[in-house]
């Protein structure tokens, strides 16, 4: 957890929280729980080459 100061400039940056990351290389590789427009929202990778954002929120 990123301290207070730390936490509320990532957020001033344009971050959010990401609560869960089950598995993780180079970035999220398949699930996972984050604030999206500041609500929690599960999402799934799937496809490793690139990122691509949907309705689903599939990263």
């Amino acid at each position: 957890m990123a301290e207070t100061g730390v936490e509320e400039q990532l957020v001033a940056d344009g971050f959010e929280r990401v609560y869960a990351e089950l598995e993780w290389y180079d970035g999220p590789r398949r699930v996972g729980l984050a604030d999206i427009d500041g609500k929690p929202h599960y999402f799934l990778n799937d496809d490793y080459n690139h990122a691509d954002v949907t309705d689903e929120h599939r990263v």
